[in-house]
């Protein structure tokens, strides 16, 4: 059992006050049992018999008072110490040899009256500190004779009143010595609670720091509002600036689209004297809006006057970032929808080929004639080479899709000129003069690859769909400079393409004709392709005048 349980008991004491004047009026108790036995020894040893019932009803008195303690009936067990120590100290002082020194507990019964009861139950504390002083000047002047006085030898009333003079200034030592604890108890308490307050008002500075948040106060009534040192940054001004700050001067700040919004939400948490929380754009110092959100209570002042306290923090990332977020949900649905209409192009587009080869296949199988045989092949070679073309313009996708820009300087004209080189493999039978006119020395920063697959479909293209029979057919690559952008153009005098198909041949598997060659994804990628070049793509083309594409870049991406 533990020192605080014996004394008190194992209950627990909610009040702090409660339990240190508990543990204070056992200790008492025990220097009430403590007295009684010395005194009991010490008259036992002097052969003074008389005092000896009288201590032990003060040890019977000192258990009964620790006992009601330790079942926390304090106003009892005060009682029963007071009265008890008050009736002893003043039976023992009646009798008591004028030199004696009995008169020294009265002060410690004074000094206990008050401690016990203290300023709560002042009534009993007053009554009880100018109790011992009545039964003093009772004792000194009236002769009561409640017990036999008893004969003492010489040398037993100095032994007395050393006894009792160390004994009562022990007792009262005690008690001064309590009321030092208690004392520098409330000190050290005031100086913890100013040392949180400290601690929470440099917490608190330090979550505005750390929120980046502003506080303002608004005075309605006299059209005032005061902003502190961080809600002034927060627009980007310093901390002499945007002082004496009124309405009129606060409404141009917020963003004309929000301002009615504004006002008509505050009237509305006004009305309901709910807190208020907003967002709203405010023009900064730069001239330039940001995203903020502004939440507040309204109160009371002194005067009963409603004011409006709040802070204010930048959110202006989170709204980038929400409304990249959403532009990205918006992009996920279009690449869904697209993925719907891949899946099915890409299964048909798939399908014809093979099952074309198979009735190739089947066909060869039934002739011995070479000539058949060797036609058969041919056209194979042409539904193997359909799919292979295929099989590259998803993979091009795919990877524009997936793969990461790699900005690297390139010289444009060395860029084409390798495509070109590229093409020329899948065209040897096809007479078509190809130019690149581009200046050596043109340069930009862009992702190589992506460029390639850009260039690549569209001189693919312009090969598809040549005219053979014109005496000098061609295909342009040319290219300028302009401003902080470049110009890359493809131009043919192929077949064309009609005006009414030119808002749609950038889609997915949009074929201009039925007697289109090709996929449908060439021009889909070449947008996709320069939609993450930060490029875009035009066409000027009519039937039968050729076609001509001009892509647009930056020259640093």
């Amino acid at each position: 059992m533990s020192y605080r349980d014996f004394l008190v008991g194992k209950k627990l004491i909610p009040s702090h006050t409660d339990f240190k004047y508990a543990m204070l009026r056992s200790q008492f108790a025990g220097i009430i049992l403590t007295v009684a036995v010395f005194y009991i020894i010490l008259d036992s040893s002097n052969g003074v018999t008389v005092f000896i019932p009288l201590y032990g009803l003060l040890i019977v008195g000192g258990l009964t008072s620790f006992i009601l303690n330790r079942q926390q009936n304090y106003i009892a067990a005060t009682l029963t110490q007071l009265i008890m120590l008050n009736f002893l100290v003043l039976i023992f002082a009646d009798v008591d040899h004028p030199y004696g020194g009995v008169y020294f507990y009265f002060i410690t019964c004074a000094g206990v009256g008050l401690i016990l009861f203290n300023y709560y139950n002042r009534v009993l504390s007053i009554l009880f500190a100018l109790l011992p002083v009545l039964l003093g000047l009772l004792a000194f002047y009236a002769d009561l004779n409640l017990i036999p006085e008893p004969s003492y030898e010489p040398h037993m009333v100095s032994m007395n009143f050393v006894s009792n003079l160390i004994i009562g200034i022990l007792s009262n030592g005690f008690v001064v010595y309590f009321l030092i604890s208690r004392n520098r108890e409330v000190e050290q308490n005031l100086v913890q609670t100013s040392n949180d307050l400290k601690k929470s008002e440099e917490r608190f500075l330090m979550a505005l720091h750390g929120t980046k948040a502003g506080v303002y106060e608004w005075k309605m009534a006299e059209n005032s509002i005061y902003v502190s040192t961080d809600w002034k940054r927060l627009l980007g001004y310093e901390a002499h600036e945007l002082n004496n700050l009124r309405q009129e001067d606060f409404s141009p700040l917020v963003f004309p689209e929000d301002r009615a919004r504004t006002r008509q939400l505050i009237n509305e948490h006004l009305a309901l004297q709910k807190p208020y929380q907003n967002e709203f754009r405010l023009l900064t110092k730069s001239g330039v809006y940001k995203w903020f959100q502004d939440s507040g209570v309204f109160k009371q002042d002194e005067n009963g006057k409603t004011v409006l306290v709040g802070t204010l923090i930048d959110i202006d990332e989170r709204k980038k970032a929400e409304a990249e977020l959403a532009l990205k949900n918006e992009q996920l649905a279009k690449t869904n929808e697209e993925l719907d209409r891949f899946v099915y192009s890409a299964s048909h587009d798939m399908r014809a080929p093979l099952s074309s080869l198979l009735g190739l296949i089947h066909l060869s199988e039934k002739t011995d004639r070479p000539e058949e045989v060797g036609l058969f092949l041919q056209m194979m070679k042409d539904r193997i080479k359909t799919m292979e073309g295929f099989i590259k313009e998803v993979t091009d996708y795919s990877r524009n899709t997936r793969l990461d820009l790699l900005p690297t300087p390139i010289k444009l004209e060395l860029l084409a000129q390798e495509v070109v080189q590229t093409l020329a493999y899948s065209v040897v039978n096809k007479k078509v003069r190809i130019e690149v006119r581009i200046d050596p020395d043109l340069e930009i920063s862009t992702d190589p690859n992506r460029l390639k697959v850009v260039i690549n479909n569209l001189v693919s293209n312009a090969y598809k769909y040549h005219r053979f029979d014109q005496p000098d057919p061609y295909i342009i690559i040319s290219a300028i400079k302009k401003a902080d952008h470049v110009l890359i153009t493809v131009k043919d005098n192929g077949t064309g393409i009609s005006k009414e198909h030119h808002s749609r041949i950038f889609d997915m598997f949009y074929r201009a004709s039925e007697s289109s060659e090709g996929s449908g994804l060439g021009l889909y990628i070449v947008k996709e392709t320069l939609d993450k070049l930060e490029g875009n793509i035009s066409v000027q083309s009519s039937v039968g005048d050729g076609s001509e594409f001009t892509v647009t870049l930056p020259l640093s991406l």
